[in-house]
């Protein structure tokens, strides 16, 4: 008994030393602008949610009202570009109330769950917003395709905090119809 209660608290110390593959979330950037997040955003990258299981040129569309909050809009073709379009809309109110660095979003009343900006650009040309565990994350840019160049520094910037082979490319209508 002493053998296995030693063999357990060893394995248990040398454990929990033991570093972890990927660091934590990354924190949120230090300021979102919601005017300048405001807007239309095309997918180009997601981990998987069943939510999205089928789409194909997913927008999502954060349109700002009077109380600091966004409307938001989803949209994307069933399978498709072109096919049957998918909608589903929400809400969503800032963790902080002077930034969107951090923001609560809610679906259909119930479904609640923050989020946070984790990489944007200066421009707010691209962005990355991921649930605090990194099992939801999308990589947003402002046209339907984003420079290799710029999806290269914002992959090996994720791939401290996730395994990146997780990513999937959403395909892009090139003329960036969503309607």
């Amino acid at each position: 008994m002493k053998i296995l209660f030693i063999t357990i608290i060893t394995f248990s110390i040398l454990y929990s030393q033991t570093p972890p593959k990927y660091l934590k979330a990354p924190k949120p950037v230090d300021y979102v602008s919601a005017e300048k997040f405001s807007g239309l955003w095309y997918e180009i990258a997601r981990t998987y949610n069943s939510f999205e299981k089928d789409c194909v040129a997913a927008t999502v569309e954060y349109i700002l009202t009077e109380d600091m909050n966004f409307q938001i809009k989803n949209r994307c073709f069933d399978t498709v570009i072109g096919g049957d379009l998918i909608e589903f809309n929400g809400t969503a109110k800032p963790l902080n109330q002077n930034t969107m660095a951090q923001i609560q979003m809610t679906y259909f009343w119930i479904f609640t769950k923050n989020y946070r900006v984790v990489y944007l650009n200066e421009d707010y040309s691209s962005a990355v917003v991921v649930d605090n565990n990194m099992n939801n994350l999308w990589i947003m840019s402002r046209t339907p395709f984003m420079k290799k160049e710029r999806l290269d520094y914002i992959v090996s910037f994720l791939s401290k905090y996730m395994d990146t082979k997780r990513l999937i490319y959403t395909p892009q209508d090139s003329q960036g119809r969503y309607k």
